[in-house]
């Protein structure tokens, strides 16, 4: 009880942990509304924005002259708004240069407006100092090759001002309305645009180097969910692609622009039924709850159902249903994680039910990160624009070092089975040998014994007929014969099972085959039922179970006492067969002991005034249970009592 009330106090302190733990991260790194200046400027000292607002176009049917004059809504970092249909303006107060860069500024000095993130389908830039002239356009639905400054963000380009200017953007998209604009140079932007690249080459590098470690793993091991890693990587890969604006650069005159943006936007639910998918392939193996496990399932094909949405031209709808699930999925895994069982002694090694909850957690965290802005519940620091590919960089590197975990034990166990596996092989050529220089060693034994043997029988011929030392010779001899006999019985029963010669046998002739070759004052009384059938059995080998039972009752009944025998015909599991029993009154030997009677070698204590090799009844048993059938020992009140049972 006192375990169980520990065992109790330390979840649910793990989980106030992880509560604080999550509330933490919100405040500091979100900044929750209320707790930042809407004014503040940016902190950038290369940001030559000094103020930022928007305003929401429901209709979408204003112009930068209209819009100009209404209300706006002041904002500092990042834009996040959320789904809708509405058309967001933006107006950015653009800071002219400073010192003897601003006395030297003229038309020739450019500013370049560096938008993240990539995957918006519109922007347009309306410059007041040019009013006749169109806006210029940045977007997933423009061809890359026409923009003035190329990278893998969405620029637009505007002469740097010589006093303060507001410039308006107008932003029209189907996905998310998230947007952070900064007003670089272009030398600088140039210069923070190879810094990012370098980031970009490197989070590309280490998800190809996990994906290379997991093909390279499942072609040694072809496992389910090996197999189900590599096409997590391999979407996350193609994920993180496109986020970046590789898609818009690399495929830029091999397709059209639309179709770039339409390709990006289907790999949102793809990357999420994707990655359910593998996590319910990682998780089957720590037994958690089926109805759990179904309810990921269930969310893994609500986001495939995004796709046929997006084709019937609901883009946006689509976009926000998928984002819903990945704001579900999370604190799904983490239950799932949760409710999962701790490995069992015995069971191969595998992770616990904390380690699994602090694997994860932070894959929770920065699913939030990506779901929550997206939806426009909460604001975010800028680098959340890329909080889907931190998910993926996180997520890659928990479960390649946790796959990597597995497999590690994995082939622990599998040398120790190996190794087990050739010790038992060591084991069983040894015991093989062993066997053979038994079976040599029996075979010169028996061979050089029945020589000695044949000797002292011609030898004890020539006594005189009536001395009695030529009756006991004979029958010494008989003895040590038929321990011969036995014991190279046993052996070539117990190294293979014998080749059975099946034929219909007779019981009651052959009971009295028996009994007419006990030797001389054997009292045998045979009871059998009339026409009893015959049994399908192997003639040779009955004959030696029942041989040593008649001999067995003979040697150690009472003086002068009556051997019963008896057969029938009885049904056993719902089989016909024929049953013999054998009973004698117990002699000076005693009952037998029922624990150690069918042992090999065992003899009780008062036997051993009578010559045996402890080898009759063992074999009898043994020989039963080839032949289908069972010797049991059943005592009665004055008799000793065994019962051979054989089907038809």
């Amino acid at each position: 009880m006192l375990t169980n009330y520990s065992i109790t106090l330390h979840r649910a302190g793990l989980i106030k942990a992880l509560a604080r733990c999550c509330l933490l991260w919100l405040l500091t790194v979100w900044q929750l509304p209320g707790l930042a200046d809407p004014g503040e400027v940016s902190s950038d000292p290369h940001d030559h924005i000094s103020a930022r607002a928007w305003l929401d176009d429901p209709a979408s049917s204003l112009g930068p002259d209209q819009v100009r004059a209404m209300g706006w809504t002041p904002y500092s970092g990042p834009l996040r708004r959320g789904f809708t249909a509405s058309t967001t303006w933006i107006r950015l107060r653009i800071e002219p240069l400073a010192g003897e860069s601003r006395r030297s500024a003229d038309s020739q000095t450019r500013l370049v407006l560096r938008m993240q993130p990539g995957h918006l389908d519109e922007i347009a830039l309306f410059d007041p100092r040019h009013p006749d002239q169109p806006p210029q356009l940045a977007g997933d639905r423009q061809d890359w090759r026409l923009s003035e400054y190329r990278s893998f963000n969405q620029n637009l380009v505007l002469a740097a001002p010589i006093e303060p200017i507001e410039i308006l953007l107008r932003l029209r998209t189907t996905s998310h309305h998230g947007i952070h604009v900064e007003a670089l140079h272009w030398d600088e932007a140039e210069a923070v645009d190879r810094q990012q690249q370098l980031v970009m080459g490197a989070v590309i590098a280490f998800l190809l180097m996990v994906l290379a470690w997991a093909v390279a793993a499942w072609t040694e091991s072809r496992e389910r969910v090996v197999g189900a890693f590599i096409a997590h990587q391999v979407v996350s890969v193609l994920f993180a692609l496109s986020l970046f604006g590789f898609f818009r650069v690399y495929l830029s005159g091999w397709l059209p622009a639309p179709a770039i943006d339409r390709i990006t936007s289907m790999l949102f639910p793809i990357t999420t039924a994707t990655v359910l998918w593998f996590n319910w392939h990682f998780l089957r193996e720590f037994k958690p709850p089926l109805l759990a496990m179904r309810c990921l399932l269930l969310l893994a094909v609500a986001a495939l159902l995004s796709l046929p949405i997006m084709l019937a031209g609901l883009m946006r709808e689509a976009l926000k249903f998928n984002s819903v699930i990945a704001l579900l999925y999370p604190p799904l895994l983490l239950l799932l994680a949760w409710l999962s069982a701790n490995p069992a002694p015995g069971d191969p090694p595998r992770l616990s039910r904390l380690q699994l909850v602090l694997i994860y957690s932070p894959m929770a965290l920065f699913t939030w990160a990506a779901a929550m802005p997206a939806l426009g519940w909460l604001p975010s620091p800028p680098w959340a624009m890329y909080s889907a590919i931190a998910y993926g960089l996180i997520s890659a590197a928990i479960l390649f070092g946790a796959l990597r975990y597995r497999a590690m034990h994995a082939a622990s166990a599998s040398r120790k089975v190996l190794s087990d596996l050739k010790m038992a092989e060591l084991l069983v050529d040894q015991e093989s040998k062993r066997r053979s220089e038994q079976d040599q060693f029996m075979t010169m034994l028996t061979h050089e014994l029945t020589n000695a043997l044949a000797t002292a029988h011609l030898a004890i011929g020539s006594l005189d007929a009536s001395s009695t030392m030529r009756g006991r010779g004979y029958r010494a001899i008989d003895s040590m014969r038929d321990i011969i006999r036995r014991c190279s019985l046993s052996g070539a029963i117990e190294a293979a099972d014998p080749a059975l010669q099946i034929s219909g046998v007779n019981i009651s002739n052959l009971l009295q085959e028996l009994r007419d070759q006990m030797p001389a004052g054997a009292s045998i009384a045979l009871t059998m039922e009339a026409a009893l059938p015959d049994c399908a059995t192997d003639r040779q080998l009955l004959g030696v179970i029942l041989g040593n039972l008649f001999d067995n009752a003979l040697k150690y009944r009472a003086d002068a006492s009556i051997v019963e025998v008896t057969a029938s015909q009885q049904s056993r599991n719902g089989l016909t067969g024929l049953q013999v029993s054998i009973s004698n009154k117990p002699g000076d030997a005693g009952r037998p002991d029922p624990e150690h009677l069918f042992k090999k070698y065992w003899r009780g204590p008062f036997a051993t005034h009578s010559a045996g090799s402890g080898l009759g009844l063992y074999l009898s048993s043994l020989i039963a249970r080839r032949l289908g059938g069972e010797l049991r020992y059943q005592p009665e009140t004055s008799d000793v009592r065994f019962v051979l049972w054989l089907p038809i």
